[in-house]
């Protein structure tokens, strides 16, 4: 591995045996980063020490100010109504306000969860899925004999011969802070959650991932360089947490900078053991891929621009005569991060120049 790493993401270890028990990473106090790809034109010419610090992702003054007068006027209406309406959905409060954004995540604690889902196993073989365990573990499951079936006669790697939710020494344990979200009770806020890095909107920096979301989330979806090399988004990177604490739903509900009144198409990340990195990316991709009628794209003749005219009219004019919802972003597709919506039902998505 080159000098460059990150804390949260990137390389891991794998499990070459069972006979040495597993000792996670040692922490360091300041973790290098990853050196993020130099996008074209991206690059600051401000010569002012406040624009080119480094990013952090807390909330300046104006938006805590604005979230606690939202939060006041919410309080307000509960009181006169008796009940506290989002939207179109009657919900009561989430959690206590304080007590998720009080206890900060570190770096480490991400990737302690995607070692314990997602672990890769021998030396030359590859990762497993270990969460969300079996329903029925066999009993007097042999873990070692489980482990040596992985591979055949041949060397080849068997990844679906793995039975998830074995437990080892020289496996990494589940980490006690994660817990799945209990079944039927409410959901925090989005500004109550702790986003994971790989999806935060970073305003003065560049994004984490380097992914169009004209492709699908795997070899076309990158976190930085090392040297020469390029490091793609794998299997554990998108088995971590999407939000500190795990929720079982986020409402992607806006366009970050749309001019629109409202997104054409909010959609839901779905996953009851608690959505993940992967679930996000995927469920993106998934929307942005759904055809639109003729009908529909007619419907916005007064919303959309030029650019997005021609993009759509381009792909109808082609042989299958089929347009995708991708196609009305034009060139604004490169993924760069979430938000909390500012009406605080859901999250907004950047993008920008892909």
């Amino acid at each position: 591995m080159s000098a460059h790493y990150n804390q949260y993401s990137g390389y891991y270890r794998s499990i070459e045996q069972l006979s040495t028990p597993w000792v996670a990473s040692p922490e360091v106090d300041q973790p290098r980063r990853l050196v993020p790809f130099d996008f074209p034109g991206l690059e600051s010419t401000s010569q002012s020490a406040e624009v080119l610090a480094d990013y952090k992702s807390v909330p300046d003054w104006p938006k805590r100010k604005k979230c606690v007068v939202a939060d006041l006027l919410r309080r307000l209406a509960n009181k006169i109504n008796g009940e506290i309406t989002v939207g179109n959905l009657n919900a009561q409060p989430a959690v206590n306000e304080t007590a998720v954004g009080s206890d900060e995540i570190a770096s480490r604690d991400w990737k302690a969860w995607a070692y314990y889902a997602c672990p890769r196993l021998h030396r030359d073989g590859g990762y497993v899925k270990n969460h969300p365990p079996v329903l029925h573990l066999p009993p007097n499951v042999n873990v070692e004999e489980v482990y040596r079936d992985l591979k055949d006669d041949s060397g080849n790697f068997h990844p679906e011969r793995w039975i998830r939710g074995l437990q080892h020494p020289a496996l990494p344990p589940r980490p006690e802070r994660w817990k799945e979200h209990p079944k039927g009770a409410p959901l925090p806020f989005p500004w109550q959650c702790q986003l994971n890095p790989l999806l935060q909107h970073l305003t003065f920096d560049k994004p984490p991932l380097d992914w169009d979301i004209h492709y699908y989330p795997s070899g076309r979806c990158y976190l930085g360089r090392t040297g020469n090399s390029i490091i793609p988004i794998s299997d554990p990177d998108k088995a971590q947490p999407a939000t500190y604490p795990f929720v079982t739903h986020m409402y992607i509900n806006s366009l970050a900078d749309d001019p629109y009144p409202e997104h054409f198409w909010p959609f839901y990340v779905i996953n009851e053991h608690g959505v993940t990195v992967g679930d996000v990316l995927e469920t993106i991709w998934k929307n942005f891929q759904q055809y639109i009628s003729r009908s529909e794209f007619d419907s916005w003749a007064n919303l959309l621009n030029r650019q997005q005219t021609a993009s759509f009219a381009v792909k109808m004019r082609g042989l299958r005569a089929e347009a995708r919802r991708i196609d009305i972003l034009g060139t604004q597709c490169l993924f760069k991060g979430l938000e909390p919506h500012p009406n605080h039902e859901g999250w907004s998505m950047f993008l920008g120049l892909g």
